[in-house]
C-alpha cells in the first residue's frame, strides 16, 4: 500500500515545502526596525538629553546607539588648545592629532617634527604644530605618543585579530614612565603617566598598570580627563585581576564623569556580573549611588520601576530619572500596549511583543505603578520638568482606558510654557483621548479630530524631510512623529471604524500604513466606488477631504482594485468595464514575468504551468473577458451550458492559491494560505474553492456523457479536499489534529462517488495512474 503522505504532499499540493519554506521565511525574513517595533505614542528622546540617548529603550539592540555623547578627540583637543595658548585652535590639534592620513601623517614625523624641514604646505596654517614644535617638552612628547602608536592602535579585525606586541608595549610603557619621572611639565607629565600606565595594560601587565595608577596617576590633582581614561584602564585592570567588585565601582564612576567613555564603561560594567546592591555599599555619597541604580535600571530590559524610584530618591534632580521613566513607559507600550490594540489581529509587526515581558493579568497594575510614580514627580517638583511628570501620568491613564482623569490631568497643563516636546507630546495624549471619548464617529466629531490630525501630519512630514534625525543603526533611524501617525491611523482609529462597519473610512485611515494591504484584501466593489467618487468628483467634507489627501494611489490603480474585487464578487462585465479605464500598462505589469492560463486543466496542482517570456499568458481585463462571455452564453446558449460552467469552474479553481492564475484575484501568494481557515471575503473561491466545486457539479449535472462527469466529479473532488482546515504548527494537540486533518482528505465523499459510479471511464484510469493520492485512496478502500 502506498504511504499516504506522497499523495498528499505531490497531487494535491506541495505540502512536503510546506514548513521548509517556514524555515526559509524566518531564516531570510526581513531584519526588525529596532526603532519601530512596536505601538508607541510616547517619544523616548522627549528631553532631547544627549547625555543618556544610547539609554532609550529598545530590546533590539544592546544600547539605543553606540556613540558616545561626546567626543575624547574633542576634549582631548581642547586641553591640548588651552595648555599651548589662546592663539592655538582646537580644530587644529584634532586635525594634527587624528585626522591626517597615513602618508602625510609619516612625513610630519620624520621631518617637521624631527626638525628636518617645514611644514607640509596643507598643514602649514595649523596653530597646534607650530606650538608644539616651539614647545620642547611638547614636542618631545608628541613623538613619543607618535611613535607607539603603531603597536598600541592596532586595528581590531574579527577574523584575522593581530596579536598584540606584548614585549613592545611593555617596553615602551617602561620608557613612558622614566619620561614621566624626568618631566617637570605636569600637563606633560600627566600624559607620560597614561601612556606608561596604558601600554602596559595593552601588554597585559596588569598589576604593573595597576601599580602606575595608584602611585602616580590617582595622586595628580588634575581636572584633566585624562584622569578619567586612566581610571577606565584601572577598572579594567581589576576586571583582569578577579577583583569584579571594585572595578564595577570604577566603571560606574568612569560613566558617571567621563561621558566620551560612558558606554564603555557601561558595557564593562554589565560584563563585571556585581550587582547594584553590592556596588552601593561602596558609594560615598548620594550621587554615586544614585548613577549606581541609574545604571542598574539602564540595563532592565524587563518592566522594573524599582532602580528608577531609587535615583529619585537619590538625585530627584538627575537627568537620568527622565530617562527611566521614558523607558518604563515605552516598555509598557511594547510588552502591553501593542498587544492590547492587536488582541484580535494577527500582529502588524514581525514578532508578538506581548509574548515576553509582562504578564497580560499583571500589566495593568503596572500601569497603575507607573501612573501615580509619575503623579509624584509632577507634585513634588523636585525635578526640574514636572510636566513630564503630568504627561506620563496622563498618558498612562489613557492607556488604562480612564478618559476621565487623562484629560483632567492635561488641563493642568494648559497656559504653562512647556518645552517645545512636552508641548508636541501634550497634542498627541490630548489627541488620544479625544478620539477614546468618541462612543461613535460622525461628521461632527470627526471635525473635531481634523485640526489635531492636520496637526500631527505636518509634524510628521516636516521629520520625513528633516536630516536632523541621524541614521543611528544599520539604516534605521527613529522617526517618533510618523510613527505615532502611523500606529494612531492603524491601531486606534480604524479598529473604530471596522466596528462601526464602516469598511471606506476604515480604508481610508489604514492608507499610507503598513496595513494598506487592507485596500487589496477587505474593500468590495461598493467601497471602491464610494473611494473614486470621493477621489474624482468631490470629498463629502474636510475630514475626508484631509484623509483622501494621505492616500498615494493614483487614479488608474482605483480602477485596476476595483476590476479586482468585480473578479472576486463574479461580476464579470462591469470588471471589463473597470479595467479599461485603467492604464493597459499595468493591467499587464500584475505578475508580469510569470503568468498562466486559468482555463487550463491538469490532474495535479503540483508542478504549476505558467508561461514564460513572450508567450502571452492571461492578465485580469482579458481573464475578466472569458468568463463575462461564459456568463452570457449560459444564458444565450443553454445546450452547452455543461461545458461553459466547466470552464468557469476551472477558471476559479485556478486562480484559487491551489491553481495557475491566483495572480488574478490576489495580490500575494503564501505557502501559509494552504487550507487555512478562510478569513478574506473572497476566500470561498481563494482558499476554499467552493464555488469551484459547486460549479464543476452543476456541470456534471447537466452534462451527457459518462466521461465527463467523472472529469466533473475528480475536479469537484480536489474542490472539497481545499475544505479541509489544517492546524497551525505549535497549536494544543498539532499531533491528534494533523491526524484528523489528513483523515479528512482521505475521507472525501466525491472520491468514493468517482470509485463507485466512473471506475470504466477512461479519465478515470488517467487520474489514477497520474495521481497517487486518488490511486492510495482507491487502495485504502
Amino acid at each position: 500500500m502506498m504511504n499516504w503522505k506522497k499523495p498528499v504532499i505531490y497531487c494535491v499540493s506541495f505540502t512536503g515545502c510546506f514548513f521548509a519554506f517556514i524555515v526559509i521565511i524566518f531564516a531570510c525574513g526581513p531584519e526588525v526596525d529596532p526603532y519601530d517595533y512596536y505601538v508607541s505614542f510616547f517619544n523616548n528622546n522627549i528631553q532631547n538629553d544627549r547625555e543618556y540617548s544610547a539609554f532609550r529603550y529598545t530590546s533590539e539592540l544592546f544600547t539605543y546607539e553606540d556613540q558616545e555623547p561626546a567626543s575624547e578627540r574633542e576634549i582631548n583637543a581642547d586641553e591640548w588648545a588651552a595648555y599651548l595658548g589662546k592663539n592655538v585652535r582646537a580644530a587644529d590639534a584634532e586635525k594634527a592629532m587624528y585626522k591626517l592620513d597615513t602618508k602625510t601623517d609619516s612625513v610630519l614625523y620624520n621631518g617637521y617634527l624631527n626638525q628636518k624641514g617645514n611644514l607640509p604646505d596643507s598643514l602649514a596654517p595649523n596653530t597646534f604644530l607650530k606650538a608644539v614644535f616651539a614647545n620642547k617638552s611638547a614636542l618631545k612628547y608628541y613623538r613619543f605618543a607618535k611613535s607607539v602608536e603603531k603597536i598600541a592602535n592596532v586595528e581590531a579585525r574579527a577574523w584575522e585579530p593581530t596579536p598584540m606586541d606584548t614585549v613592545g608595549l611593555r617596553t615602551q610603557g617602561a620608557q613612558a614612565f622614566t619620561l614621566a619621572t624626568q618631566e617637570k611639565d605636569k600637563f606633560i607629565q600627566l600624559r607620560y603617566y597614561y601612556q606608561a600606565q596604558r601600554l602596559l595594560h595593552y601588554g597585559a601587565s596588569y598589576q604593573q598598570a595597576s601599580v602606575v595608577y595608584d602611585k602616580y596617576l590617582a595622586p595628580i590633582s588634575s581636572a584633566s580627563h585624562v584622569k578619567g581614561w586612566a581610571m577606565a584602564l584601572k577598572a579594567g585592570e581589576l576586571r583582569w585581576l578577579k577583583d569584579t567588585i571594585q572595578a564595577a565601582y570604577l566603571f560606574s564612576k568612569v560613566f558617571a564623569q567621563y561621558p566620551e567613555r560612558r558606554l564603555q564603561a557601561y558595557r564593562n560594567y554589565r560584563a563585571t556580573g556585581v550587582k547594584a546592591t553590592v556596588l552601593v555599599q561602596l558609594a560615598t555619597n548620594a550621587a554615586e549611588r544614585a548613577n549606581i541604580f541609574a545604571i542598574d535600571g539602564f540595563m532592565q530590559s524587563g518592566p522594573d520601576i524599582e532602580p528608577l524610584k531609587k535615583v529619585y530618591e537619590l538625585a530627584p534632580a538627575s537627568p537620568m530619572v527622565a530617562v527611566l521613566l521614558t523607558r518604563e513607559v515605552n516598555k509598557l507600550e511594547e510588552k502591553y500596549l501593542t498587544g492590547k490594540l492587536y488582541k484580535d489581529d494577527i500582529p502588524v509587526y514581525d514578532f508578538d511583543a506581548t509574548m515576553r515581558g509582562v504578564k497580560p493579568n499583571r500589566a495593568p497594575q503596572y500601569v497603575e505603578q507607573v501612573k501615580a510614580f509619575a503623579r509624584q514627580v509632577a507634585a513634588e517638583k523636585k525635578y526640574p520638568d514636572p510636566a513630564m511628570g503630568t504627561l506620563v501620568a496622563a498618558y498612562m491613564a489613557w492607556m488604562e482606558g480612564n478618559i476621565d482623569e487623562g484629560s483632567a490631568l492635561l488641563k493642568t497643563l494648559y497656559g504653562q510654557n512647556l518645552k517645545p516636546r512636552f508641548e508636541d507630546q501634550k497634542h498627541i495624549v490630548q489627541l488620544l483621548l479625544m478620539a477614546r471619548s468618541i462612543q461613535k464617529y460622525n461628521r461632527v466629531n470627526e471635525a473635531i479630530l481634523l485640526p489635531s490630525l492636520q496637526w500631527l501630519d505636518k509634524k510628521a512630514r516636516a521629520e520625513i524631510k528633516s536630516d536632523s534625525i541621524k541614521t543611528t543603526w544599520d539604516g534605521f533611524r527613529p522617526s517618533p512623529f510618523a510613527n505615532a501617525e502611523r500606529d494612531f491611523y492603524q491601531a486606534v482609529l480604524a479598529p473604530v471604524y471596522l466596528k462601526q462597519q464602516d469598511t471606506t473610512m476604515a480604508a481610508l485611515a489604514l492608507a499610507n500604513t503598513p496595513s494598506a494591504g487592507f485596500w487589496q484584501t477587505d474593500l468590495h466593489s461598493d467601497n471602491l466606488r464610494t473611494l473614486i467618487r470621493w477621489k474624482t468628483v468631490s470629498p463629502p467634507n474636510p475630514y475626508v477631504t484631509f484623509l483622501m489627501g494621505r492616500v498615494l494611489r493614483k487614479p488608474d490603480s482605483f480602477y485596476e482594485l476595483l476590476g479586482t474585487t468585480y473578479l472576486r464578487e463574479h461580476q464579470y462585465a462591469r470588471a471589463v468595464s473597470a479595467f479599461k479605464r485603467a492604464d493597459p500598462k499595468m493591467i499587464d505589469s500584475v505578475n508580469a514575468d510569470t503568468k498562466a492560463d486559468p482555463f487550463i486543466e491538469l490532474v495535479n496542482d503540483y508542478p504549476k504551468v505558467y508561461i514564460y517570456g513572450k508567450a502571452k499568458g492571461y492578465n485580469k481585463l482579458q481573464f475578466a473577458q472569458a468568463m463575462a462571455d461564459l456568463q452570457q452564453k449560459l444564458k444565450t446558449d443553454p445546450a452547452n451550458a455543461a461545458s461553459y460552467y466547466y470552464k468557469m469552474a476551472t477558471g476559479l479553481y485556478n486562480t484559487s492559491h491551489y491553481g495557475n492564475a491566483w495572480y488574478l484575484i490576489s495580490y500575494r501568494w503564501s505557502a501559509y494560505d494552504f487550507c487555512r481557515p478562510a478569513k478574506n471575503y473572497y476566500d470561498a473561491d481563494y482558499v476554499k474553492a467552493l464555488n469551484a466545486e459547486e460549479y464543476f457539479m452543476i456541470a456534471r449535472r447537466f452534462s451527457k456523457t459518462t466521461e465527463f462527469k467523472a472529469k466533473c466529479t475528480f475536479m469537484a473532488a480536489k474542490c472539497r479536499q481545499k475544505q479541509a482546515v489544517e492546524p497551525l504548527y505549535g497549536v494544543p494537540d498539532f499531533d491528534e489534529l494533523t491526524k484528523a486533518f489528513q483523515l479528512q482528505l482521505r475521507g472525501n465523499d466525491l472520491f468514493t462517488d468517482l470509485k463507485t459510479n466512473y471506475r470504466k471511464t477512461a479519465f478515470y484510469k488517467k487520474a489514477v495512474s497520474e495521481c497517487s493520492y486518488l490511486k492510495d485512496f482507491i487502495v485504502a478502500k
